[in-house]
């Protein structure tokens, strides 16, 4: 345990909340922008970084320092960035597993309500049709070619983001437009 370490634990094992605030003013600022870098999100990144410190506040007596108290605290920070992060990912096919399938309920429902299927694809492609040009290629290209964001960004040699992007677009004005049929049938 290094020297800085040391002196904290000591201090802080003594009840010297002093320390504690000291440290918290000097680094609470550069770790939620440190964590910001992550998350792309300053309110989860003020969020990981409150949790960093109230570990620290409540378990600091009993935490082993291998490197120094700044290393330690950057390093956890990053490391319940990427933990948020993985969890987001889970998040999030999570949710696309469960749209897929109430996808599959109103495909199903919608062809009993009796929507003749060539009189929706016609619908579908008069809307399509009206979506500006790089907007419609990059809906096309998701949709109906099942290709990837990054793959997409790839062949159009734009960003991944840009896609993102476009898609909401597309997504927007085709909500706007087909209203008064359930757009979730041709996503």
């Amino acid at each position: 345990m290094n020297t800085e370490a040391s002196i904290f634990k000591a201090k802080f094992a003594q009840g010297d909340t002093k320390v504690f605030e000291a440290l918290f003013k000097l680094y609470y600022t550069r770790l939620t922008l440190f964590a910001n870098r992550f998350t792309n999100d300053l309110a989860v990144a003020e969020e990981i970084v409150a949790d960093v410190f109230t570990l620290l506040w409540e378990r600091g007596h009993e935490i082993v320092f291998t490197t120094s108290l700044k290393s330690y605290l950057f390093t956890t920070v990053k490391n319940r960035c990427l933990n948020h992060l993985k969890h987001q990912k889970i998040e999030n096919l999570y949710v696309n597993y469960l749209e897929k399938n109430k996808l599959l309920d109103e495909v199903m429902s919608a062809v009993e309500n009796g929507y003749e299927e060539k009189e929706l694809a016609l619908q579908i492609k008069q809307a399509i049709s009206t979506l500006p040009e790089k907007c419609r290629e990059v809906f096309v290209m998701s949709r109906f070619s099942d290709m990837r964001y990054k793959e997409i960004a790839d062949q159009l040699n734009i960003s991944p983001k840009t896609v993102e992007r476009h898609m909401g677009i597309a997504l927007e004005k085709l909500r706007k437009i087909l209203k008064h049929v359930n757009y979730m049938l041709f996503l």
